[in-house]
Protein backbone atom coordinates (compact mmCIF):
# COMPACT_ATOMS: atom_id res chain seq x y z
CA UNK A 1 0.00 0.00 0.00
CA UNK A 2 2.82 2.39 0.91
CA UNK A 3 4.39 1.84 -2.54
CA UNK A 4 1.18 2.94 -4.30
CA UNK A 5 0.70 6.07 -2.21
CA UNK A 6 4.27 7.36 -2.39
CA UNK A 7 4.28 8.38 -6.10
CA UNK A 8 1.02 10.29 -5.59
CA UNK A 9 2.49 12.18 -2.66
CA UNK A 10 5.64 13.04 -4.60
CA UNK A 11 3.69 14.28 -7.61
CA UNK A 12 1.42 16.35 -5.35
CA UNK A 13 4.43 17.94 -3.63
CA UNK A 14 6.12 18.74 -6.95
CA UNK A 15 2.93 20.34 -8.27
CA UNK A 16 2.50 22.40 -5.09
CA UNK A 17 6.10 23.64 -5.24
CA UNK A 18 5.87 24.52 -8.95
CA UNK A 19 2.56 26.36 -8.42
CA UNK A 20 4.08 28.31 -5.55
CA UNK A 21 7.10 29.27 -7.65
CA UNK A 22 4.87 30.38 -10.54
CA UNK A 23 2.83 32.55 -8.15
CA UNK A 24 5.99 34.20 -6.81
CA UNK A 25 7.37 34.85 -10.32
CA UNK A 26 4.02 36.26 -11.44
CA UNK A 27 3.97 38.59 -8.46
CA UNK A 28 7.55 39.75 -9.11
CA UNK A 29 6.98 40.46 -12.82
CA UNK A 30 3.44 41.89 -12.78
CA UNK A 31 4.56 45.54 -12.56
CA UNK A 32 7.14 45.09 -15.31
CA UNK A 33 4.55 43.57 -17.61
CA UNK A 34 2.13 46.45 -17.00
CA UNK A 35 4.91 49.00 -17.61
CA UNK A 36 6.03 47.24 -20.80
CA UNK A 37 2.45 47.33 -22.11
CA UNK A 38 2.12 51.03 -21.27
CA UNK A 39 5.43 51.75 -23.03
CA UNK A 40 4.24 49.82 -26.09
CA UNK A 41 1.07 51.91 -26.29
CA UNK A 42 3.00 55.19 -25.85
CA UNK A 43 5.40 54.20 -28.64
CA UNK A 44 2.47 53.34 -30.89
CA UNK A 45 0.77 56.65 -30.11
CA UNK A 46 3.95 58.56 -30.97
CA UNK A 47 4.53 56.53 -34.14
CA UNK A 48 1.03 57.16 -35.49
CA UNK A 49 0.15 60.61 -34.17
CA UNK A 50 3.61 62.13 -33.64
CA UNK A 51 5.55 63.18 -30.60
CA UNK A 52 3.08 64.83 -28.25
CA UNK A 53 1.74 64.60 -24.72
CA UNK A 54 -0.86 61.84 -24.49
CA UNK A 55 -3.23 61.74 -21.56
CA UNK A 56 -5.51 58.83 -20.76
CA UNK A 57 -9.04 60.01 -20.03
CA UNK A 58 -11.59 58.52 -17.67
CA UNK A 59 -14.00 57.94 -20.58
CA UNK A 60 -15.23 54.38 -20.94
CA UNK A 61 -17.08 52.78 -23.81
CA UNK A 62 -18.09 49.23 -24.49
CA UNK A 63 -15.47 47.66 -26.74
CA UNK A 64 -12.85 50.36 -26.05
CA UNK A 65 -9.85 49.52 -23.86
CA UNK A 66 -8.74 53.12 -23.24
CA UNK A 67 -9.19 56.65 -24.54
CA UNK A 68 -6.36 59.16 -24.91
CA UNK A 69 -6.18 62.78 -25.95
CA UNK A 70 -3.26 64.85 -27.15
CA UNK A 71 -2.52 68.56 -27.23
CA UNK A 72 -3.55 68.71 -30.90
CA UNK A 73 -7.17 67.94 -30.00
CA UNK A 74 -7.14 64.37 -31.32
CA UNK A 75 -9.07 61.76 -29.33
CA UNK A 76 -7.50 58.32 -29.68
CA UNK A 77 -9.39 55.12 -28.99
CA UNK A 78 -7.53 51.91 -28.11
CA UNK A 79 -9.73 49.17 -29.55
CA UNK A 80 -9.27 45.42 -29.82
CA UNK A 81 -11.30 44.04 -32.70
CA UNK A 82 -12.10 40.60 -34.03
CA UNK A 83 -10.66 39.83 -37.43
CA UNK A 84 -10.17 36.27 -38.56
CA UNK A 85 -8.84 35.66 -35.03
CA UNK A 86 -10.94 36.64 -32.03
CA UNK A 87 -9.36 39.80 -30.64
CA UNK A 88 -6.73 39.60 -33.37
CA UNK A 89 -6.37 43.32 -34.07
CA UNK A 90 -5.46 45.94 -31.49
CA UNK A 91 -5.70 49.36 -33.10
CA UNK A 92 -5.32 52.98 -32.10
CA UNK A 93 -7.88 55.08 -33.93
CA UNK A 94 -7.55 58.86 -33.76
CA UNK A 95 -10.53 61.11 -34.35
CA UNK A 96 -9.92 64.81 -35.05
CA UNK A 97 -12.06 67.57 -33.57
CA UNK A 98 -14.17 67.68 -36.76
CA UNK A 99 -15.00 63.94 -36.45
CA UNK A 100 -12.74 62.80 -39.28
CA UNK A 101 -10.18 60.06 -38.81
CA UNK A 102 -6.82 61.58 -37.87
CA UNK A 103 -4.98 58.29 -38.23
CA UNK A 104 -5.01 54.58 -37.51
CA UNK A 105 -2.17 52.55 -36.05
CA UNK A 106 -1.77 48.94 -35.07
CA UNK A 107 -0.47 48.05 -31.61
CA UNK A 108 -0.60 44.31 -32.28
CA UNK A 109 -2.00 41.96 -34.90
CA UNK A 110 -2.59 38.26 -34.42
CA UNK A 111 -4.07 37.71 -37.86
CA UNK A 112 -2.78 35.20 -40.40
CA UNK A 113 0.72 36.18 -41.54
CA UNK A 114 0.88 37.41 -45.12
CA UNK A 115 -2.90 37.56 -45.47
CA UNK A 116 -4.68 39.20 -42.54
CA UNK A 117 -1.58 41.14 -41.59
CA UNK A 118 -2.01 43.17 -44.79
CA UNK A 119 -4.33 45.44 -42.76
CA UNK A 120 -1.23 46.64 -40.88
CA UNK A 121 0.44 48.03 -44.00
CA UNK A 122 0.91 51.80 -43.99
CA UNK A 123 -0.75 52.28 -47.37
CA UNK A 124 -3.93 50.54 -46.21
CA UNK A 125 -4.02 52.34 -42.86
CA UNK A 126 -3.51 55.71 -44.58
CA UNK A 127 -6.73 55.08 -46.53
CA UNK A 128 -8.72 55.75 -43.35
CA UNK A 129 -7.19 59.17 -42.73
CA UNK A 130 -9.67 61.95 -43.40
CA UNK A 131 -12.68 59.62 -43.56
CA UNK A 132 -15.80 61.02 -41.96
CA UNK A 133 -18.00 57.97 -42.41
CA UNK A 134 -17.89 54.28 -43.23
CA UNK A 135 -18.54 54.98 -46.90
CA UNK A 136 -15.13 56.67 -47.08
CA UNK A 137 -13.15 53.74 -45.63
CA UNK A 138 -10.81 51.83 -47.94
CA UNK A 139 -12.17 48.67 -49.55
CA UNK A 140 -11.59 45.31 -47.90
CA UNK A 141 -8.37 43.58 -48.84
CA UNK A 142 -9.02 40.60 -51.10
CA UNK A 143 -8.30 37.42 -49.16
CA UNK A 144 -8.32 39.28 -45.85
CA UNK A 145 -12.01 40.14 -45.65
CA UNK A 146 -12.40 39.22 -41.97
CA UNK A 147 -9.33 41.22 -40.98
CA UNK A 148 -10.43 44.20 -43.08
CA UNK A 149 -13.93 44.07 -41.60
CA UNK A 150 -12.45 43.90 -38.08
CA UNK A 151 -10.39 47.03 -38.66
CA UNK A 152 -13.35 48.79 -40.31
CA UNK A 153 -15.44 47.97 -37.24
CA UNK A 154 -12.76 49.39 -34.94
CA UNK A 155 -12.62 52.66 -36.89
CA UNK A 156 -16.42 52.89 -37.02
CA UNK A 157 -16.63 52.27 -33.26
CA UNK A 158 -14.16 55.09 -32.61
CA UNK A 159 -16.21 57.52 -34.69
CA UNK A 160 -19.42 56.42 -32.98
CA UNK A 161 -17.85 56.92 -29.54
CA UNK A 162 -16.64 60.36 -30.57
CA UNK A 163 -20.12 61.35 -31.72
CA UNK A 164 -21.66 60.01 -28.48
CA UNK A 165 -23.55 57.24 -30.24
CA UNK A 166 -21.99 54.55 -27.99
CA UNK A 167 -22.07 54.50 -24.22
Amino acid sequence: MKEKVMPSVVVTLVCAIVCGLLAVVNDLTAERIVQAEADKVQKSLAAVFGEDTYTQTADTYEGVTAVYTNTSGVTIYDITADGYSKGGIRALVGVAEDGSIAGVGIVSCGETAGVGTKVTEDAYLAGFTGAVGEENYPEAISGATFSSRGLHNAVLLAQQCFKGEVQ
